[in-house]
């Protein structure tokens, strides 16, 4: 990947965290049934369109899986889009499409400034310190 290809896709995956989980999920079943998309198994579909009725009252859970889906649904919604392993990740790809370690983390601090102040992730120089090692 080129340096660029990967600032774009750092933006491309803080965009999708700043959409939230819910958004995200209605996003997939759109682009999921779009004529265009060729998908020959409708599983991941449907079982998305039940997890939406599910989360949205529309649908009652019946199942242990549908109870299993919506408990882990929740907790995503709770959670905190911008993890430490959200960071570091994002940080390993800049390294390898051509940043430097230091470049990394310093591109990966200016986007967390800007997106989620006060985060609780881990400081740049620890992610310096992460790849170095990795």
């Amino acid at each position: 990947m080129t340096p660029d290809a990967a600032l774009d896709h750092l933006a491309f995956f803080v965009g999708l965290r700043l959409m939230g989980p819910d958004a995200r999920r209605r996003l997939r079943i759109t682009l999921l049934r779009h004529k265009d998309v060729a998908v020959t198994a409708h599983g991941p579909v449907e079982r998305l369109e039940r997890l939406d009725a599910l989360l949205g009252g529309r649908q009652a859970p019946e199942t242990l899986q549908d109870r299993l889906d919506v408990a882990l649904a929740q907790r995503e919604r709770t959670a905190d889009p911008f993890d430490a392993c959200f960071w570091l990740a994002r940080s390993a790809e800049l390294v390898t499409s051509g940043f430097s370690a230091p470049q990394a983390a310093q591109i990966i601090e200016e986007v967390r400034a800007r997106v989620a102040p006060g985060d609780g992730a881990i400081p740049a120089h620890e992610m310096e310190e992460e790849s170095h090692a990795g």
